[in-house]
């Protein structure tokens, strides 16, 4: 469901061509009114946001509505009064939401998902889904109310950002809960999560057990639409959301945290013919007028997040990116605001893209980055599993799997890719062969996989006591341990070690403990140098500087082995 549009033409007017002074939930400047009539056909929804002093989620009579905050139905957008209520049309299929404020925070359910809408649905679902959706919900309420809590507002926080966490089955959900959930327990400093699309891996039914494994890390967690998330026996694009909704509301929706501005889109557009796993990257009319409206709130020295699955350029075979007129629409949209982030995933490669002015249809002098994360999954979860019986799963840029932690102090950011199970300060891979042979004629190659590096990064290498510092070419190339996984791979099925296993009595009792990996991509944070050979025999140590976008400078060594 893409909720529909009721906007009157001179409120867009108004919208789009005056700057609103908005803060919080202070409606002194607001552009917005807190009703807009129904049309023929629509009902209207209405209530009050209010302060839940007790915790019950109902608004008690001496509990006081809050003003200034923000209601929508997916396109128009309504504030509430000085007595905290609002009235907004809904359709027959539609979900009312509410605009979390940056000082106030939602109710989050048992799994820590943020309740913060309401499912409107009078018929149900289609007959043929194999995943339900909503049932239908009968009558409208008289009131549709949403609690809220004075929450502290900090402009320095972090948030932790899965990409692609994607399992098809139950063990690859322990996977999940294994690898990444145990070690961000207890993290007191994160505000909340994101999972940016791909949830599950077109079972639907996992939804609900993930939700359980993510839930103990005990943050709110926010989620994105991916396309292994819709359900594809939906006839058309406007119901392939429907088991989403049930499970986590608005596919589309907007949050506030300090003075960031976060917009989730669901970038999904599905085939309309049922069973079809068609789709492309783009946006509804719908989503567009709804972000266009909510942007018009939102203050101009703030940070604009936009949250999405299919990354808005991918550069790469088979990975379709967004319609060039949505692309477009959005950058358009995002011209008045110096400061912006978008981020994405899909791709299961860890990328930082830059739209230029004199590129693309970026409309600023300065930039756009779009961060694209790597995935939790890895590569699907592929490879052969090792001592904690979890796969190897690297991403095929050679990036091992992990999750973003993005810190934002004000309208400011930096970006962090972990790995899973490794230290913090595990920011680069480094290769260099075994064994060099002292003054052969070979070429000697360096190669450095700095994670989270790009275009804005410096890299230099240095061995002890015999060079200066000494920097490296930047290279869009393959991850040579990539490949040689790769390769022991292809090795393993050519010498018929699975179908061994497979057809041994005793083996066969348990799963082939592996899974094939994928074709490589090249990497965009690759650095390389050719050392040579003309070095004294023994071992040395390579030391590795790497400076990244924020300036921020990381060391690491690796030994080298010179024999005669």
């Amino acid at each position: 469901m893409k909720a529909f549009n009721t906007v009157l033409l001179s409120l867009f007017v108004l919208f789009i061509s005056v700057e609103c002074s908005r803060t919080s939930h202070d409606q002194s400047g607001s552009l917005l009114p807190s009703k807009i009539e129904a049309d023929s056909g629509q009902q209207t929804a209405k209530g009050y946001v209010f302060h839940d002093k007790n915790n019950n989620l109902i608004k008690d009579s001496e509990e006081k509505g809050i003003s200034g905050i923000i209601v929508s139905n997916g396109a128009d957008l309504v504030q509430t009064d000085e007595s905290g209520m609002y009235e907004i049309p809904v359709s027959e299929d539609a979900i009312v939401f509410v605009i979390k404020p940056a000082n106030w925070k939602t109710p989050v359910d048992e799994n820590n998902l943020p309740q913060f809408f309401y499912r409107h649905n009078t018929s149900g679902y289609p007959e043929n889904y194999t995943f339900p959706g909503e049932e239908p919900t009968g009558a409208l309420p008289e009131f549709i109310n949403f609690p809220l809590y004075p929450s502290p507002s900090p402009e320095q926080f972090k948030i932790a950002v899965f990409g692609d966490t994607q399992p098809y089955n139950i063990e690859q959900v322990d996977f999940i809960a294994e690898d990444i959930v145990t070690e961000l327990i207890g993290r007191s400093d994160i505000a909340f999560g994101l999972t940016m699309g791909d949830i599950v891996g077109d079972h639907l039914d996992l939804f609900n057990p993930l939700n359980e494994a993510v839930g103990k890390i005990g943050l709110p967690w926010y989620n994105v639409m991916g396309n292994h998330d819709i359900n594809y026996m939906s006839p058309n694009d406007e119901l392939s959301d429907e088991t989403y909704e049930r499970v986590y509301g608005p596919a589309t929706y907007a949050f506030e945290y300090g003075k960031v501005n976060f917009i989730v889109m669901d970038d999904i557009i599905h085939e309309s013919e049922a069973g079809s796993h068609n789709y492309t990257g783009g946006l509804s009319e719908d989503q567009i007028m709804f972000i266009r409206n909510y942007l018009a709130t939102v203050p101009k020295e703030n940070l604009v997040v936009l949250n999405m699955h299919i990354p808005f350029e991918t550069g790469m075979e088979g990975y379709d990116s967004y319609r060039d007129e949505d692309q477009k629409a959005i950058f358009e949209l995002m011209k008045e605001f110096p400061h912006t982030l978008s981020i994405s995933a899909h791709t299961h490669i860890h990328d930082n893209i830059f739209f230029h002015k004199d590129s693309s249809a970026w409309l600023q002098e300065k930039p756009h980055h779009h961060y694209n994360t790597g995935t939790t999954c890895g590569s699907w979860w592929t490879g052969f599993r090792g001592e904690t019986d979890i796969p190897h799963t690297m991403m095929r840029d050679g990036t091992p799997n992990g999750y973003s932690i993005i810190s934002f102090d004000g309208n400011q950011y930096i970006t962090d890719w972990i790995v899973a199970g490794s230290s913090e300060n595990h920011k680069m891979n480094i290769h260099v062969p075994r064994g060099i042979e002292a003054g052969s004629s070979d070429t000697v190659l360096l190669t450095v996989n700095f994670f989270n590096g790009s275009v804005e990064s410096d890299v230099q290498y240095r061995i002890d006591g015999l060079t200066e510092w000494k920097t490296m070419n930047q290279a869009f190339e393959y991850d040579p341990y990539f490949m040689k996984l790769v390769q022991r791979w292809k090795n393993i099925i050519n010498l018929g070690f699975q179908e061994q296993w497979e057809n041994d009595t005793e083996a066969s009792k348990t799963k082939f403990p592996g899974y094939k990996i994928p074709r490589p991509e090249k990497c965009t944070h690759i650095w390389q140098a050719n050392i040579g050979s003309e070095w004294p025999a023994g071992r040395h140590l390579i030391e590795v500087k790497a400076t990244d976008r924020y300036g921020r400078t990381f060391i690491d060594y690796h030994p080298m082995r010179v024999v005669k």
